[in-house]
């Protein structure tokens, strides 16, 4: 689902053409929409009120200063707002971040996956308000470079938030190994689910046997190996059957299935209901 295409709620839009976008004060009115999985990376800035949100199966709920930040291979089930919701909602394209010229953001980004959320306080919530706020008068003023002014800003905007999220993660006790494997894991499940639901393939990218792996997912997750591959292939065809009009026939093949009989049982063992009653189920709501 491109989120640069879906209809957005809030107090004053700000936008980049398919680029960028700013929400003040976010809401969500359509809950059918979900799951998304889309291809922007979504930030969304508490600042009072809280906000309830599912991503990738995990639950959270804000009501302090902070920041969530979704990337584009996460799948987000839920987002909801209190009524006295005060914050922005930030979006960023693919093609826009990939373009901007910063030295590896792999760290950063390593780091957005296992954490998702982080309280502000002081200068780094200042600073974050300040960059918002730039980059809306940016936006409002008519000019022919705003795309490099927003796109310098940004620049400087995501140093300041590697240096912050740096800090933060020192605080933080060390990662160890079993958090590492489990992490790893469940990265490569998110892209790959659709294609391979076997352990073979996990235990090969990861070069480690498939015991060890599960040893290590259960350990950090509470659940096996087995069960997340399966619940991330489920929100994948979810997402799919609710935000796409890809036949059945499609969607077996892209997931894999030897035929849409196969697609059609896996499916409703883990939902109780088949791929096409599901689809009109959501549409109706």
């Amino acid at each position: 689902m491109d989120l640069f295409d879906a209809e957005l709620v809030g107090d004053r839009i700000d936008r980049l053409e398919k680029k960028l976008i700013i929400i003040e004060n976010p809401r969500m009115d359509k809950q059918k929409e979900f799951p998304i999985r889309g291809n922007t990376s979504l930030s969304i800035i508490v600042l009072t009120g809280t906000m309830e949100c599912v991503i990738d199966m995990t639950w959270h709920r804000i009501n302090v200063p902070g920041m969530l930040i979704v990337l584009p291979t996460q799948i987000v089930e839920r987002i909801a707002f209190s009524d006295d919701f005060k914050g922005f909602g930030l979006l960023m394209s693919d093609s826009f971040l990939a373009d901007l010229p910063m030295g590896n953001k792999v760290p950063l980004l390593s780091n957005v996956r296992q954490q998702g959320y982080y309280p502000l306080n002081g200068q780094a919530l200042e600073s974050i308000k300040n960059y918002l706020k730039m980059v809306q008068e940016a936006l409002r003023s008519p000019n022919k470079y705003q795309y490099e002014i927003v796109s310098h800003l940004t620049i400087a905007y995501y140093y300041g938030l590697g240096t912050y999220i740096h800090h933060t993660e020192e605080k933080n006790t060390t990662t160890s190994r079993y958090d590492q494997i489990s992490n790893d894991f469940l990265e490569l499940v998110r892209t790959n689910c659709h294609i391979h639901r076997d352990m073979n393939f996990y235990a090969d990218s990861l070069c480690l046997s498939s015991k060890h792996i599960n040893f290590a997912v259960k350990k950090v997750t509470g659940d096996n190996a087995m069960k997340w591959i399966e619940r991330y292939t489920i929100l994948h065809a979810k997402n799919l059957l609710t935000t796409t009009t890809i036949s059945i026939n499609e969607l077996s093949e892209k997931f894999n299935f030897s035929t849409p009989s196969d697609f059609g049982k896996y499916f409703k063992k883990f939902t109780g209901y088949s791929p096409l009653t599901f689809r009109k189920m959501i549409s109706h709501l």
